[in-house]
């Protein structure tokens, strides 16, 4: 019997290859690799000097920030944190939740889930209604945890899911106030005769049974309308946390019990008034506060909306639906006029228009024809197509807009965590000071025992925080939907305070500052050959090679190949040269394609003529690649691309707001300094590999700058990881959005300067917010602590407080869109 072949484990990620593994010579070893992607990676890491005998390059940090941010397509994934076991599967799950009231629940949540075996972490959102659980599904099942968040007294719903919980809890808090409002009413209109002494003609008996009535109009308002915040104030209580709805159920109880203990005693001097008064105010504010919520997530509500359930397929002669799920890559599907795109894919028959505004903030339809890649949750326009999916389920564009999206609201900026925590440790402080406001104005004499109460209410009122949990969040939210809005998608919010303190930019070059959209445009062989011979005879064995290749030069090569209709045989033992170019195996024969650095690794002569003819070329602003067999050059073919029509602008604005611009790319000399010169950049790096765009962006943070990166393929992904701020334009790979904190989906370089105004003026309303917030709070607990305010009173600050802080939240919006029309 024939021995078993052995398994052969990927040299990056460890897995299992396969049978017909990817295969690199390295120093005279072949290394397997699983896939293509780990390959690329591992070549970076190769080309970087992080694989080097007696160094395990895992232990580098170029692979660890390469395995924390996803980069390696099959690995292992995420590394695992030590609370879960080795080797157990981590998942993360991101649960709506209805309820919320202020920031402190976030935290009650989040304290809860983190006590939960095989929770490895917790974070809730107050401002997006968003909790985002890493856990170990071995050890708890994603039921569990949202039993957990119940068991608090909220409502959870998943965010893919079409729930109308919020929609609900939006009906029964306006039914809430209603009654409320209606009850407060005729509460206050009994209890003035009561005060003015109205009804002192009459008997003692029977003007003793009004403050009874009064107490059973409120007992609705109090038991139902006001159960949100007490059953929420229960809850924190049992779990040892004093909160929000805390400090407001004890000024809405201590009215009403103390109202209803004067009534029972015979007493007129009650307070029914002001206790309905505060649950309807606080209620309305609630209420506002939830429509506010409701905008701030607005955007990926609209992303899950456009996601759709099923796809349309052909089986035989007759149209089905077959759920989006089981829609795998290869599979072809229908696209009728009117309907989403399920899948990223290439259009195989028809042609339409596509409306991508969702998706890039670009209006004007795109036109789409056969070979044309379409994106998933963009709108078919004008006629049905048959398209073959390339990216399917989590991997197609509109799958990972929703997860950066979600990733951006549900994170939290330092000085969000530092209001965090100020409010917890608020809190219980209000309480001290509403005691002491209790006892100290009672046993100085300077009131009577009601008057004490009713100041010691107040404090306990005006002090609720929830202008003060609201400033940042809404603002950064706010911020974050104006710039989806415009093709900006923001991972962290953190990116908005990096984006006001940037002092350099790294521009790579290809597929940024230029198009990308390389062809090419002319050959030039070194034996004279003419060009048409030299293309036919060489072309189908590069292009052959080239379609293993991800960088637009392959990818011109391949076209160009189609184009002249040549049979493109099949290729092996390829390498992906990191920053130098691309060599493989056809029929036996080695080919190669790559720059001057890669001929100067090989030692091959160039003739004269070669070298002027690529020096022409290069200086007129075209790509030059060298291509031939074994060592030997054999020719060179020129490439040609286009800058960005916005470049020009997008470089000048970043010099007015004092970035310096500065342009790397792997490219030639001559043909970099011309892009250079062109669009006006302060400075350029050429033949660069990744680990020169990494080195140089080390040398810029050694002298303290903050600098961003932005780039569009995997050769860019080290350094988009390295740099303090990494930008991916839209058009690009996905390994290099994946390691970016931001994206520009319609690739417009002109939009960064419109999200670096978007940070400045999102620091400005959060500050104006915090202001408020803060002076809201402290005056108002001195002039209730003083009588100034009575509980009414300072139940209205409260709600004009919160209501100051959303207005200006949203005034950012208004302008924002504002600009952009003006723009328009």
């Amino acid at each position: 019997m024939a021995e078993d072949t052995p398994i052969q484990n990927c040299e990056l990620c460890g897995i299992d290859v396969g049978r017909n593994p990817f295969a690199m010579d390295v120093r005279g070893e072949e290394k397997h690799f699983c896939c293509m992607g780990c390959m690329n990676v591992y070549t970076i890491l190769l080309e970087s000097g992080a694989v080097d005998e007696g160094v395990d390059f895992r232990e580098t940090e170029i692979f660890k920030r390469s395995e924390a941010l996803g980069l390696i397509s099959n690995g292992a994934g995420i590394k695992k944190k030590s609370v879960v076991p080795e080797g157990a599967e981590t998942k993360e799950t991101v649960i709506h939740v209805s309820g919320m009231w202020c920031p402190a629940c976030s935290w009650l949540i989040e304290h809860d889930l983190s006590g939960v075996p095989g929770v490895v972490s917790a974070e809730a959102f107050f401002a997006s209604d968003i909790v985002k659980v890493e856990y170990c599904p071995q050890f708890v099942p994603p039921q569990k945890l949202r039993e957990n968040i119940e068991k608090l007294g909220y409502k959870t719903s998943d965010q893919s899911e079409d729930s109308n919980a919020a929609d609900e809890e939006r009906r029964s808090l306006v039914i809430k106030i209603g009654l409320a409002a209606f009850l407060w009413v005729n509460i206050m209109t009994l209890s003035v005769p009561l005060y003015v002494g109205y009804f002192q003609e009459i008997s003692e008996s029977v003007r003793s049974l009004f403050p009874l009535l009064l107490m059973v109009l409120s007992i609705p308002v109090v038991f139902y309308s006001a159960s949100p915040i007490l059953r929420i104030a229960w809850q924190g209580l049992k779990s040892g946390s004093i909160r929000m709805e805390t400090l407001l159920s004890t000024g809405i109880l201590t009215a009403f019990f103390y109202s209803s203990f004067q009534a029972f005693r015979g007493e007129t001097h009650v307070y029914f008034d002001t206790a309905a008064a505060l649950v309807t105010l606080v209620l309305l504010g609630k209420l506002m506060e939830r429509g506010a919520k409701d905008r701030t997530t607005r955007a990926v509500s609209n992303l899950y909306r456009m996601m759709p359930k099923k796809v349309r397929i052909m089986h035989g002669s007759v149209e089905r639906f077959i759920p989006l799920d089981d829609l795998n890559v290869g599979d072809e599907f229908i696209v009728k006029a009117g309907e989403r795109i399920p899948a990223d894919g290439t259009v195989l028959v028809g042609a339409t228009h596509t409306d991508e505004s969702l998706l890039s903030g670009e209006s004007a339809p795109v036109a789409r024809i056969e070979g044309s890649g379409v994106v998933s949750g963009s709108l078919n326009i004008t006629s049905a197509i048959r398209v073959s999916a390339t990216r399917v389920g989590s991997d197609a564009t509109l799958a990972q807009i929703i997860s950066l999206v979600e990733n951006a609201l549900s994170s939290r900026s330092s000085i969000e965590r530092t209001v965090d925590a100020v409010s917890r440790v608020f809190v219980p402080a209000v309480i001290v000071i509403s005691v002491l406001t209790l006892f100290g104005s009672y046993w100085l004499g300077a009131t009577s025992i009601e008057d004490s109460v009713m100041r010691a209410v107040a404090v306990l009122v005006i002090a609720c925080p929830c202008a003060l949990g609201l400033a940042t969040p809404l603002a950064l939210t706010a911020a974050v939907g104006a710039a989806s809005k415009s093709g900006i998608l923001i991972g962290d919010s953190s990116v908005l305070e990096k984006l006001r303190s940037l002092d350099a930019i790294v521009f790579d070059k290809t597929g940024t500052v230029t198009a990308g959209d390389f062809e090419v445009v002319d050959l030039f062989a070194d034996d004279e050959t003419e060009a048409d011979a030299f293309a036919d005879s060489m072309i189908p064995a590069l292009a052959a090679v080239e379609k293993y290749s991800e960088h637009p030069l392959g990818q011109a090569v391949v076209r160009f190949a189609e184009r002249r209709k040549l049979r493109v045989p099949e290729a092996g033992s390829i390498e992906v040269i990191s920053g130098k170019g691309i060599r493989g195996v056809v029929s036996g024969v080695e080919y190669f394609a790559g720059n001057q650095k890669l001929v100067d690794e090989y030692g091959c002569d160039l003739s004269a003529d070669l070298v002027s003819k690529s020096e022409i070329w290069q200086k007129a602003g075209r790509t030059v690649a060298y291509v031939g067999t074994g060592r030997e050059v054999k020719g060179i073919l020129a490439f040609g691309d286009s800058v960005r029509p916005e470049a020009t602008e997008a470089f000048a604005d970043l010099r007015a707001q004092g970035i310096e611009t500065i342009i790397v790319s792997g490219d030639a000399n001559a043909t970099t300094a011309y892009v250079a010169d062109e669009v006006g950049a302060d400075g350029f790096l050429a033949e660069a590999v990744p680990a020169d765009k990494i080195a140089f962006i080390e040398e810029r943070q050694k002298d303290g700058s903050m600098v961003a990166m932005i780039g569009d393929g995997i050769n860019d992904a080290p350094a988009l990881a390295k740099s303090d701020l990494g930008i991916a334009m839209g058009s690009g790979t996905e390994i290099a959005m994946k390691a970016a904190d931001m994206v520009l989906m319609g690739g417009d370089l002109s939009k960064i300067t419109y999200v670096i105004d978007l940070a400045y003026k999102t620091r400005n309303i959060v500050r104006q917010n915090l202001f408020w917030a803060f002076f809201y709070n402290t005056l108002g607990i001195s002039l209730a602590a003083f009588g100034i305010l009575n509980p009414i009173m300072a139940a209205a600050a409260m709600f004009v407080s919160s209501l100051s802080v959303i207005g200006n939240s949203f005034r950012l919006s208004r302008s924002l869109m504002k600009q952009q029309r003006n723009a328009g």
